[in-house]
Order: C-alpha cells, then sequence, then structure tokens
C-alpha cells in the first residue's frame, strides 16, 4: 500500500527506533561499502581531535585535542570559492570560503559523521552521523545546518540520504526503519511522507533508489515488495498521484538478454538519474544480485511505458561513475572485456552522445603515457602473491585505464582519471594509485589534454564557472586551475589513518569511497 502525508519529525519522540537498513536487506553494494567504511571510521577515529587550520601565515588549534593527529585546512587558498563540507576523521567540518571560516559540526559523543551534502544553492548542509558499533542495524542521525555549518539539527527517523533537489531546498531521504519509506525534508518546514511500503516486516519491501526529475518538479521511486515486485513510480512534489515508469513482477523476465542467469527474473532496480531529453536511468540488477564492480547493466526508460534499454555496460559504484551533461550527453565508465571487479583493470569512459544512446570510449582514454613505477613481488608460499598480467606498452591501446567522469557546467568539458593498468592480482599496489592523472576531453574539438603535473589525483570535480577543479590525493582535498598553475591543498586527511588496512577496509577491489567524504559548492 502506498500512502501520502505529511508530519513534523522535528519533534519526534526522543526515543523513536532509528536503524539503518540490515545489509542483507539493502541488496546494495554502495551501501554495504558505506557501513563498512562507517565502521572503519569508528575503530580508527581518536576519542578526541586536534586540528589546525593554516592561513599562509601560520597554524592555529581550532578545537581542542589531544596527541591525535592534526589534520590540516587551509583557508586563504579556498577563500572566495564557496562551501565545502568534508569528514575527516569521523568528524564533520563546514568551510566557508566567503569569510574564510570554519566550523565543526556536532555529532553524538563517539559517534562518526558521513556523507555531507550541500543543496544546489549552497544554503543547506546534510550529513549523516552512525553509532559507534559494527552491529546491524546501526543507530543513525540524519542532521541539518545551513551551509557555513551553523545552526545545525537533527532530524530523527530517517535511514539514509538520498539527495538534494536540484531546483529547490528540499532534501529526500529514506526512512521507516528499514527504508519503506521516503520522506521529502524542508529545512525549515514539516516532513512529506512521500512513498510507505505498508504490510509487515516480510512483505513490506524497500526503496531500492530515488532520483529527482532535472526541473526538480517530480521525484522517481524505485521500489521493490514481494506483492508487486519492481516498480518505478514518478511523484510530483507539489502532490497528486505518481506516474508508473516501469513494471516488472517477481515472476517476469526483463526485457532484455543480459540477465539471463536467471530467466531475468526477480530484476532489482536501483535508480542513477534522471537525465534531460533522456529519461530514467537505473542499474539493472539481475537475479535479485547486490551491486558490485562488475559489469552491471545501464539502462534507460525514456518515457512511462517505454521498453527499458541497456546501453552499456559499466560500474555501479557511488556515482562517480556515470556523468550527466547539461547538452544531455553522458559519460559513463564501462567495463570492457569481460573485466571483473578490480578496478585497475578493463575500465574505460565512455562518451554517450545526446542524440542517441550510442557509447563510444573517449579518445585515448585506455592508453597510458606516463611512468609506471608498479612492481609485482615474487611468489611467496606462506603470504600472498600477485599474479602479473600482459598489458601493452606504455603509449599503446590497451595500456591504460580511465575512471571517475565529470562534466563541466557547460557540458563540455569532461574530466576523468587516467591510470596504467593494474599490474598485479590480487594485491594493491600504492605505485598504482600515486600514477592517477586528471585528464580533460573537449567534446566539441575532440582534444584532450592533462591538467597540471599531479599525480595520485582521484574524483575531479569542478567549480561552477569551470575554471577549477577539486580533486582527492593523498587522502586530502586539492583545488587546480584548468588554466595552468601549481595545485593547492586545501584539507587532509578524510579518512582515518586505519582505514585502508584490516578487514574493515574502506578499499574494494580499489575502489575507495572518497564521494561520500566530501561536498562542494561554488558560487
Amino acid at each position: 500500500m502506498l500512502l501520502l502525508e505529511f508530519r513534523d519529525r522535528r519533534h519526534a519522540p526522543a526515543d523513536q527506533p532509528e536503524a539503518l537498513i540490515e545489509e542483507a536487506r539493502r541488496r546494495s553494494r554502495l551501501r554495504r561499502r558505506r557501513r563498512t567504511a562507517l565502521a572503519a571510521l569508528v575503530l580508527g577515529a581518536a576519542a578526541a581531535l586536534g586540528y589546525w587550520v593554516t592561513d599562509s601565515g601560520g597554524p592555529g588549534i581550532v578545537a581542542q585535542g589531544t596527541t591525535a593527529p592534526a589534520p590540516f585546512v587551509n583557508l586563504r587558498a579556498f577563500a572566495g570559492h564557496g562551501e565545502l563540507a568534508f569528514v575527516s576523521r569521523g568528524v564533520a567540518w563546514a568551510l566557508d570560503g566567503e569569510p574564510s571560516a570554519l566550523r565543526r559540526m556536532p555529532e553524538p559523543t563517539g559517534w562518526t559523521a558521513s556523507e555531507p551534502l550541500l543543496s544546489h544553492d549552497g544554503r543547506w548542509l546534510a550529513y549523516v552521523t552512525a553509532a559507534s558499533t559494527v552491529n546491524s542495524p546501526t543507530p543513525v542521525e540524519l542532521w541539518i545546518a545551513h551551509g557555513d555549518g551553523s545552526g545545525a539539527h537533527v532530524v530523527v527517523g530517517l535511514d539514509d540520504l538520498v539527495g538534494w533537489n536540484p531546483t529547490a531546498d528540499v532534501l529526500a531521504a529514506t526512512a521507516g526503519g528499514r527504508g519503506s519509506t521516503l520522506e521529502l525534508i524542508r529545512p525549515d518546514g514539516p516532513t512529506r511522507t512521500v512513498v510507505e511500503l505498508s504490510g509487515g516486516l516480510a512483505r513490506q519491501g524497500i526503496v531500492e533508489g530515488a532520483a529527482w526529475s532535472p526541473d526538480g518538479r517530480q521525484i522517481a521511486v524505485s521500489t521493490n515488495s514481494a506483492g508487486e515486485g519492481t516498480v518505478i513510480r514518478a511523484y510530483p512534489i507539489a502532490g497528486g498521484a505518481p506516474t508508473t515508469w516501469y513494471r516488472i513482477g517477481n515472476a517476469q523476465r526483463f526485457p532484455s538478454r543480459i540477465c539471463s542467469d536467471c530467466g531475468g527474473r526477480e530484476t532489482l532496480a536501483y535508480l542513477v538519474g534522471w537525465w534531460p531529453r533522456r529519461g530514467i536511468g537505473f542499474w539493472a540488477l539481475c537475479c535479485g544480485a547486490t551491486r558490485n564492480l562488475d559489469q552491471t547493466p545501464l539502462a534507460l526508460i525514456a518515457r512511462p511505458g517505454a521498453r527499458p534499454r541497456v546501453f552499456a555496460q559499466a560500474l555501479s559504484t557511488d556515482g562517480s561513475s556515470v556523468a550527466a551533461g547539461a547538452s544531455g550527453a553522458l559519460a559513463v565508465d564501462a567495463t570492457t572485456g569481460g573485466a571483473g571487479r578490480v578496478l585497475g583493470q578493463g575500465k574505460t569512459v565512455e562518451y554517450c552522445d545526446a542524440a542517441a544512446l550510442r557509447c563510444t570510449p573517449v579518445p585515448g582514454a585506455t592508453t597510458w603515457v606516463g611512468p609506471d613505477a608498479q612492481r609485482c613481488p615474487a611468489p611467496t608460499v606462506r603470504g600472498p602473491s600477485c599474479s602479473p598480467i600482459a598489458i601493452p606498452p606504455a603509449g599503446q591501446p590497451g595500456s591504460g585505464v580511465s575512471l571517475e567522469p565529470a562534466w563541466s557546467a557547460g557540458g563540455t568539458l569532461l574530466a576523468y582519471v587516467r591510470a596504467p593498468v593494474l599490474k598485479c592480482i590480487p594485491c594493491s599496489d600504492a605505485a598504482w594509485d600515486a600514477a592517477h592523472a586528471i585528464y580533460v576531453w573537449n567534446a566539441r574539438t575532440g582534444t584532450t589534454r592533462r591538467i597540471g603535473s599531479v599525480d595520485g589525483a582521484s574524483v575531479p570535480t569542478w567549480s561552477s564557472d569551470g575554471r577549477d577543479l577539486l580533486f582527492v590525493r593523498d587522502d586530502g582535498l586539492w583545488l587546480q586551475g584548468i588554466g595552468g598553475g601549481a595545485p593547492i591543498e586545501i584539507e587532509h586527511p578524510l579518512f582515518a589513518s586505519d582505514a585502508f588496512t584490516g578487514p574493515n577496509s574502506v578499499d574494494y577491489f580499489g575502489l575507495i569511497p572518497w564521494g561520500i567524504q566530501f561536498s562542494w559548492w561554488s558560487s
């Protein structure tokens, strides 16, 4: 049953139960990785942290600390660059570039923060805090504050963030204790329940994903339940009956040869986006599978009732593998040649033009032209050993991989990361991470150039004017002008020092979820 109602969660009872969806129920590799990342942050965070700030004229203590390592923030370098929210060692921070001010965000004692998200206009900030436990379900809280970090308050009863409306100050999040409802939250008003799945714990189903329409007037929601199977509906924000875009029962076949192992049955749809002139895109999770780094079918529904069309086999990661341009073009991080989960092999950024869903590799995206310091250790009897693979020499197609596409605001420039092929499996190699470089491809001229001389870069993020890129390097955030000049470090670190090692490592076959550690709005 689907219900629509309004309620004010700001005054909910303090003892209202709050829990994340159990990992086994999530069926989503992304969300499992987020929980693992949170657990790693909890285990690695110090009880009290000392933070340092520099304005290029000298350091100063921002928060009381002990002997814990002191993260770094460069206030002067970020001046005039908008709002930056980031998580460092499990603590959320808001960096305001206009008055050059840094504010530590509150969290319950012993809890850790994750997933900071700034609204489309930079006025509001949302983030999640989780209790210090690796058990499932894990108690969580959703916080909302002004973009500069002031006025933070808890909105209780939420499970996971979905995202801000692209044109209005409205936040979507899942709730219901097990992800069985979708809520719309206004920072200064009541919460509206858009979707509520009922029928008891065993049959209630879950919200598999949601995506805002480009104009912000609707939100698409994918649900999966025992009674209905998978259904994608679009709900008007102003109210009214939803429109069904796609429906497939648990006993029906997905209309594609892709999901063939189980006859196409029990196909889940995890929404990726709703794009201008394109429609609604989703990962087709075959046979009730979880998300992972394998070749996941990426499908598109052009209009309500249309037949879904699979147009790429791509990485189903946390938003860094699919990028939409203003002109309607898409860029996807496709997997090729039967490549599996290892991030450094068989991954190629492809360009899908606006006229049709025809995706082709970006020119030169699989060619590595720089040095490669990877060394494959000799096989050992007692410890793990790497299995070298055959790789074309540098300068030849197939010698590199490309990752993490990002369009500029104008939709003309595509930034992405290029690296040599990872030579050894299953061993990770720090030399491979250090070799990452940022390239920009011009869709109009077809030309490509490397940005700066930065090595070890990941997750390029554009400024609104297309003049700067914010990216991750050495577990910190750096700013680089695309016109040249030296990159400037803005902040470090992001994760706790032990988050990259041990059973709770945030590194999943080479993929580190950097995107859940920061959010940038540039004026």
